[in-house]
């Protein structure tokens, strides 16, 4: 078994403030990386062991591009999508079984509703219920399908570590980030590697300037297509259509950015929280040079949308990331 992240390895990384004092604090570890992957700055232990989780979409999608899997550009964005199941996500995900002349029950993640809740009612109100399609990984699921029918491999064992398209997957992962520690199993059924909070920052740090053709087009396809990722309004959507540093999210407050110049970085929150984790990540690239600090001013704004109520104005709710807002 794996060894676990724990308070001994983490600092404080975020404080959320209520008419300037300190309400809420969450520890975790931070790294940020250098375009040649040096350490510009650590917070907390950068070799503390993470399940970066959905954060290795990316590198996952990579393993199914080489495994076989045909994907047009919108669908490689969302093979690497923790995606918010809109009737938009869904299609796309249809898009890929069709075109390997499949159909949802192939898929192995479970039935779900979306996390859109437009969506949601929407389906309610013509009294549908739950499917894969809307579930947040189906993209990831549906590019698997799509690599095992493509090179003739078995479909119903396809989340099996053993399987050639995770066995691809497992390769590409260790190529850009380094060594897997450990392998879980992630909440969709697929494996769930474990590895250093650095090594998740190095992973990032050489998507976003790697020459190898699958990277390129997996990076590309979520700068062309953001919505795709994540959904309209969220952090990871926000931050890539407006800046073009590539963000994914991971559960259990786990995130991952690279910078067009390469400067990369990883956080994970010790409690799982992700709020206030985006302004962190972008303060610590503004730190370092990769982001203006008027953007940065900027996305905060928007990505804190939930302090802007009338009663967080009065009490002067504020989510600082490592105080970097506040400069």
């Amino acid at each position: 078994m794996g060894s676990a992240i724990d308070i001994t390895q983490c600092s404080e990384l975020l404080r959320i403030t209520r008419n300037s004092v300190i309400e809420s604090r969450h520890y975790g570890a931070a790294v940020v990386l250098d375009p040649a992957g040096q350490v510009l700055e650590a917070i907390g232990d950068p070799e503390a062991l993470v399940f970066p989780r959905s954060a290795l979409k990316p590198f996952q999608a990579i393993g199914s591009l080489r495994a076989g899997a045909a994907l047009e550009s919108a669908q490689l964005a969302l093979a690497c999508a923790s995606h918010l199941g809109t009737e938009q996500h869904q299609l796309l995900a249809r898009s890929v079984l069709d075109s390997v002349k499949l159909g949802q029950e192939h898929l192995q993640c479970p039935a779900s509703w979306p996390g859109d809740s437009a969506t949601r009612s929407a389906m309610a109100a013509r009294g549908q219920g739950q499917n894969k399609l809307a579930f947040n990984c189906s993209g990831k699921h549906a590019a698997f399908l799509a690599a095992a029918a493509a090179s003739g491999e078995p479909l119903g064992s396809y989340l099996s570590p053993e399987h050639p398209v995770q066995l691809s997957a497992s390769r590409a992962m260790e190529e850009f980030c380094g060594p897997i520690t450990f392998l879980g199993v992630d909440g969709c059924g697929a494996p769930a590697p474990q590895m250093s909070l650095r090594s998740l920052a190095e992973g990032f740090r050489k998507l976003a300037a790697s020459p190898d053709p699958a990277a390129r087009s997996a990076a590309s396809a979520m700068r062309e297509h953001p919505w795709a990722v994540r959904g309209a309004g969220s952090p990871n959507t926000l931050v890539i259509e407006s800046t073009g540093i590539i963000a994914k999210l991971g559960a259990e407050g786990v995130l991952g950015m690279s910078a067009p110049n390469g400067v990369s970085v990883a956080v994970k929150i010790l409690d799982g929280a992700s709020r206030g984790i985006d302004v962190l990540a972008l303060g610590l690239l503004a730190a370092h040079g990769a982001l203006s600090m008027r953007k940065l001013e900027e996305l905060s704004d928007r990505l804190s949308s939930a302090a802007h109520t009338a009663g967080a104005r009065a009490a002067g709710v504020r989510y600082l990331g490592r105080d970097f807002a506040a400069r």
